[in-house]
């Protein structure tokens, strides 16, 4: 038997982006926000948001720090950038300070931040403040998913933001 998956639901999420620190509050909003991997949210480059047409390009992801393809065809798809979502990260990027391959988020030796140590250093001292149960960086994805079908968004609108190639897996996973 598959044990449920946890997951942030709408209100946790909102509590640790606002508690987070930066870089992490951006980090967590992108993830929550658009279901991001947390490979792909640590692969972002300056260049990938389109502020004009309100979308986030996902054109790579990141693995300990290396640069890598994302997971599949599907996942190469644009994704929404809501109008909150736009304001943070304009917010974000006042403060940004370039580096010589445009990432949003480098660790102090320059490379993309690894998804481990954003959730050992960023996320859990932030449940840990909140009194959230621990949970890893997919919760957002998770929470993400959730709420599209909460507020009865369409299986193939869900599969098309979560960028799935097939809607049985947005259902049946984060159904």
């Amino acid at each position: 038997v598959r044990e449920q998956t946890r997951f942030f639901n709408g209100e946790e999420a909102r509590k640790i982006i606002t508690a987070a620190p930066e870089p992490y509050r951006t980090m967590f909003a992108i993830a929550g926000m658009t279901g991001l991997r947390a490979g792909e949210v640590v692969g972002l480059q300056k260049a990938d948001l389109d502020f004009d047409r309100r979308v986030i390009y996902v054109r790579r992801s990141a693995w300990y720090g290396r640069v890598q393809t994302v997971k599949s065809k599907a996942s190469r798809a644009p994704v929404a950038m809501s109008e909150a979502l736009s304001a943070l990260l304009n917010e974000y990027l006042a403060t940004w300070k370039p580096n010589p391959a445009g990432f949003l988020f480098v660790n102090r030796n320059g490379r993309p931040y690894a998804a481990n140590k954003v959730v050992e250093y960023g996320l859990w001292p932030v449940l840990d403040k909140l009194g959230i149960e621990r949970a890893g960086m997919h919760a957002f994805r998770h929470c993400h998913a959730s709420l599209l079908m909460e507020v009865g968004a369409n299986p193939a609108v869900a599969k098309e933001q979560m960028r799935h190639s097939d809607a049985r897996i947005t259902l049946g996973i984060y159904g």
